[in-house]
This record gives structure tokens, C-alpha cells and sequence, in this order.
């Protein structure tokens, strides 16, 4: 398969009346113009279209994800939706997937928007005429026409099918609507293909109608599974030769999975879903089938007809099964993943939740355990022989069946300074027993870290790695009375709720008392201003700040730097912007213990 990456479709920028726009009607235009929109942050961006008057807005997932490789879920931080006329409105995103990529965003307009209308994705045409709509970054809205050129796109190893569309594609733009004619939408266009020349690729929009269902339901989009069985299409040779017309080949059940107490079998052949005929014959079929699966409710129960044995005495049987949520997905092909990484960067080690499908995907070992997803060769993980795929099953001999079990055990090893942690892990076939050694250069550190009642960010962050590099930590709310002179470092966590600290009496006298016995004093984003409230003689004092609340800090005549991390003596501070800072900020914080020692 070729190797194939996302691209953001739209045409070069072109005026009105000009050859890009020739065959669509004028009207045309204008009814659909003012339902589509440009989508920035501060990554990239793209563009979407609204789908409701209140404010809803379709496009890719890929558009409004972050970059956290730690956590895949996370969104890009500050969203901006552009509209025709201009007008800037911030966006919050209610959910997106990468497979189907499609995300659903909000925005509080000041006025009903202008929303697109619907075609019938499922009754498209190869050769039926289109246009794509969209606004590449720097560049006005564009038009470009184009047919549907292949309408079973199955070969892009996507989850659906997609549509293949002509109409001219350039980088710059994501998330736009293809429509037909009459000016309703056919699909969401995504996808386009490394070298190719007017070859882009369209979810068609009854996929993403439904995947936009369950975002709005769940925040999330919530696959029905009925775990682990795989089918086939019945192609024509393979038809002839299980002499059979019709159906679906179940090719694989895992044994006692769920699809395995339902009774399905390698070999059978599905007839009936819930009482109506099914049948694949091409891959696109089989596709179709399995994404009506997907998107039905979880818990329900799925009735099946299957055929089993050979062709002379084949058995008719009536099976009952109840459907599934599906497991969180690994990262794989366009999935980026849903599974959260739990890193220690001092140790050089990360572990992800394991779920079924990764041992599919992976052909990892039935054993109970945590996954390693990050093992770095120069760190305690690397040096302790630890690769990418083992799975870790016990620390100091405790069983360590899930990820809250094995930070529990770890920490407590890491709390009590052992010089060495074993470890017992499976690789493949072979158990092995390590022995992890970490290096606690913080030992002598006592910190004090205060964290927000509510909407703080990167606490457990902050706490695996101060824990991890020896560091001896307490950690307390607002109002919390504690001594300054326990400890060497009073740090204050991040996020919105950071502000809640500005007022907290207990919060500004520790901070207070702390400077003036020569602590050292820290802050995460918001929290910084506390620093500043706290302090007397701030003026002049280099502080950094999330930028939402640059203006206080200037308010009270600190020298706001923006800097994502700064120090000026025994102060530190960080934006908070993302996990690297904020591990960068701790790599600071660090230094300026040491060096005031």
C-alpha cells in the first residue's frame, strides 16, 4: 500500500468569475459561501462547515488535535473559527476521531449562522459532478470543480469507504465540504495522496452525520464491537468454491472472547443480521456491513444467521450476542490512538493501559500487565533492558494487572528511594526478571506542591516526575497551612483554576514567607500571578504567565518575559503551555535548587 498522509484540500485562491467557478451557479455560491468556515490554532488549521443555525460545526479530526504524544486525545489549545464575513468566534471541541476523521466543534456566534444542507451520501454517482469549498491559511476562500471519480474507495486502510474526487486538491486546507450541484453536502474532505495530482479523498457524509452523533452524545466516538472475530468478503471464486451465493465469511474468533461464547465460529458464514439478509461480495460491502455494527448502540443484543459445515450438511443456526463498547484503540494506521501514556521521563519509561487489540495488532502475549510504550536506551528503563512491547506484569514481586496498580507499586519503590526496582516482564514467549535503577538526583528536595481545587493542569505530571527524581513531595489544597521551613521549593500548579490561588490567603502568605526565608518559589501558567500578589517588591522581577493572564502581571509591574520558562533568582516560572514545557520548567527548577544549595 502506498504510503498515504492527510492533506488539507482546497484550489488555488482564484477571483470571482474566473475559470474555477465557471460551472457553478452564481446562486449556488452564495447559498453555500456563508456556512463555511476557517479553523486556526496555534499549530495549524484548516476549515469546516456549520451544520446548525446554534453553531455546530463539522470537520476534520486531524484539524483539532494536539500534538500531545502522551495523550492522543488532547485537542490543540487555543481554536479559532473564522467565518465568511470575517468574524472571529473561539471554538470548543465536543469530540473528534482520526478514523473516520471527522471532529465536532462549537462555537457562540452572536447571531443564527447560515447551515449547509444534506445530499444522500449512499446514492452518489461515479461521474456525478461536484465542487469543494474551502479556505487554505493565508489565502481567500476557494472554488473547484471536479466528478466523483470512484465512489468505493477501499484501499486507503481506512475504517469506511471514501469517496475519490477529481476536483482540484492543494495543500492548505482540511475539513471542507464537497457538494454536489445543488449545493448539498456529499462529504467531508479529508484525505489525499502523496505525488497525486487532482486526487483527493471525501468521507461521505452519512459517516460523518453518524460519527458526529455519538461526539455529541459522548464526547468521544463510541464504536459498538462485538469482540474479536474477523470477516471477509465472499468474492466470487471464494463463493463458488464454499458453494454458497451469499453471505459474510467469519475468517477469525478469538477463543473465549466474547464473539466465541456467542457461539460464532471460524468458517461460518453470516446470512442474516437481526432478521434481514447481509452479504459482501467486495470489499466495500464488507465495509459497509461492519460500520453498521459500529455505529449501533453498545449493550444492545445482534441476532445472527450462520451457516456452518460443509456445503453438503451445512447446519442453519440462530445465534444471540450482545454488543460491546469498544476497547480505547492503539495507535494504528489513521488511528492516532486513545490510549493515555503514564511517562516518567526521569526513568526514560512509559506505560499505556493494554487492551485487546493490541495484542492483535501486535501479537503481544496473553499476560496480564502494563504495556511499555516509551523504554529510552540511555535511561534507568533502557539501561534495565527494557524494550517498546514488553509487558510488565510485577513490581518488587506485587501483581500489576492495570496502569493505577503499577504506578501505585512503583511509587511507592520510588517514594522509598530503593536503589533498585525489579521488574518482571513478558516478551514474547519468555518471562524476564530486571531490575530498574533509578537515579534520584533530588533526593534532598522538599517540595511543596500545591495544587487548585479546581481545572489544574499537569498535577500528575508534576507528581510522577518529582517523585521519580527522588524529590520527597507533600501536596495540599488552597487554605492549606504549611511550615516554609520544611521544605526547599514551594510549587503552585497550573491551569484555570491557578486563578483560585490569586485570593487564597494561605496560598500568598506561604508564598510570602517562603521567598523571604530564600526558598525557592515556583509557578505553573495562571498560578504565576500569585507570585506576584505575594511578593512584595515585584517590580522588575522577570516572571512568565499563560497568556490569558499576561495582563496581570503587568497590572502589578512585573517584567513579563513570555518565555515559556523563566527564572530571575529564586523564582521560576512557566507558561504551562504543554507537557514539554512544563518538563523543561521542572528540568529548571532543578538547576535552581542545585545552584542555591
Amino acid at each position: 500500500m502506498k504510503r498515504l498522509f492527510f492533506l488539507l484540500l482546497s484550489a488555488l485562491c482564484a477571483g470571482p468569475g474566473q475559470a474555477q467557478t465557471q460551472d457553478i451557479p452564481d446562486d449556488i455560491v452564495k447559498k453555500v459561501d456563508p456556512a463555511v468556515v476557517a479553523i486556526q490554532h496555534e499549530r495549524a488549521g484548516g476549515s469546516g462547515f456549520v451544520i446548525s443555525r446554534d453553531g455546530y460545526i463539522l470537520t476534520n479530526g486531524h484539524v483539532v488535535r494536539g500534538d500531545d504524544e502522551e495523550d492522543p486525545t488532547q485537542t490543540a489549545k487555543s481554536i479559532t473559527v473564522i467565518l465568511n464575513d470575517e468574524q472571529k468566534y473561539p471554538a470548543k471541541v465536543i469530540g473528534f476521531s482520526m478514523d473516520p476523521d471527522i471532529a465536532l466543534i462549537k462555537i457562540e456566534a452572536n447571531r443564527p449562522l447560515q447551515a449547509v444542507e444534506f445530499a444522500d451520501s449512499r446514492r452518489v454517482q461515479i461521474g456525478q459532478r461536484c465542487f469543494a469549498v474551502g479556505m487554505p491559511l493565508g489565502l481567500k476562500r476557494t472554488f473547484t470543480r471536479g466528478i466523483l471519480s470512484n465512489v468505493e474507495r477501499t484501499d486507503l486502510g481506512t475504517e469506511t469507504k471514501v469517496f475519490q474526487t477529481d476536483a482540484a486538491i492543494n495543500p492548505g486546507n482540511s475539513g471542507g465540504p464537497l457538494f454536489d450541484l445543488e449545493g448539498h453536502v456529499l462529504g467531508l474532505n479529508t484525505y489525499g495522496q502523496s505525488g497525486a495530482n487532482n486526487l483527493g479523498f471525501t468521507i461521505p457524509i452519512h459517516v460523518a452525520l453518524a460519527v458526529k452523533d455519538s461526539l455529541l452524545a459522548h464526547g468521544r466516538f463510541v464504536r459498538a464491537d462485538l469482540p474479536v472475530y474477523g470477516t471477509s468478503e465472499l468474492y466470487s471464486e471464494l463463493a463458488r468454491a464454499l458453494n454458497i451465493e451469499k453471505g459474510v465469511l467469519v475468517t477469525a474468533v478469538l477463543r473465549n472472547s466474547a464473539a466465541y461464547k456467542a457461539g460464532l465460529r471460524e468458517g461460518d458464514i453470516i446470512v442474516e443480521t437481526d432478521g434481514r439478509s447481509c452479504s459482501a461480495s467486495t470489499h466495500a460491502e464488507l465495509l459497509d456491513y461492519t460500520w453498521d455494527l459500529t455505529i449501533r448502540k453498545p449493550g444492545g443484543d445482534l441476532a445472527f444467521t450462520v451457516l456452518r459445515g460443509p456445503a453438503a450438511s451445512r447446519q442453519r443456526l440462530s445465534l444471540t450476542a450482545k454488543l460491546e463498547a469498544m476497547e480505547p484503540m492503539p495507535k494504528w494506521g489513521y488511528h492516532a490512538g486513545e490510549i493515555v501514556e503514564n511517562r516518567y521521563d526521569a526513568l526514560g519509561l512509559g506505560v499505556r493501559q493494554l487492551v485487546q487489540m493490541s495484542r492483535i495488532l501486535f501479537r503481544l502475549p496473553d499476560a496480564s500487565g502494563v504495556l511499555v510504550s516509551t523504554a529510552r536506551a540511555s535511561d534507568p528503563a533502557g539501561k534495565a533492558g527494557l524494550k517498546e512491547y514488553d509487558i510488565i506484569t510485577h513490581v518488587a514481586g506485587r501483581l500489576t494487572p492495570d496502569v493505577p496498580t503499577f504506578q501505585r507499586e512503583l511509587e511507592a519503590q520510588l517514594t522509598a528511594h530503593a536503589k533498585a526496582i525489579e521488574l518482571t516482564l513478558v516478551r514474547g514467549k519468555y518471562n524476564l526478571v530486571t531490575a530498574l535503577a533509578p537515579y534520584y538526583g533530588q533526593r534532598n528536595t522538599k517540595v511543596a506542591l500545591l495544587v487548585p481545587m479546581r481545572d489544574h493542569e499537569y498535577v500528575e505530571l508534576l507528581r510522577r516526575e518529582l517523585i521519580a527524581s527522588g524529590a520527597t513531595l507533600t501536596t495540599a489544597g488552597p487554605g492549606a497551612k504549611l511550615n516554609p521551613a520544611d521544605f526547599n521549593v514551594i510549587l503552585l500548579a497550573g491551569g484555570v483554576g491557578g486563578r483560585d490561588l490569586w485570593s487564597d490567603a494561605a496560598t500568598l502568605n506561604l508564598v510570602k514567607e517562603a521567598y523571604a526565608a530564600k526558598k525557592v518559589v515556583a509557578a505553573v501558567g495562571s498560578s504565576a500571578v500569585a507570585l506576584a500578589k505575594a511578593i512584595p517588591n515585584i517590580a522588575g522581577k522577570k516572571l512568565t504567565t499563560a497568556k490569558d493572564d499576561s495582563a496581570e502581571l503587568i497590572k502589578l509591574k512585573a517584567n513579563y518575559t513570555g518565555k515559556s520558562v523563566e527564572t530571575d533568582g529564586k523564582l521560576v516560572t512557566t507558561t504551562g503551555f504543554d507537557r514539554a514545557i512544563v518538563r523543561d520548567f521542572l528540568k529548571t527548577l532543578y538547576r535552581t535548587v542545585r545552584d542555591n544549595e
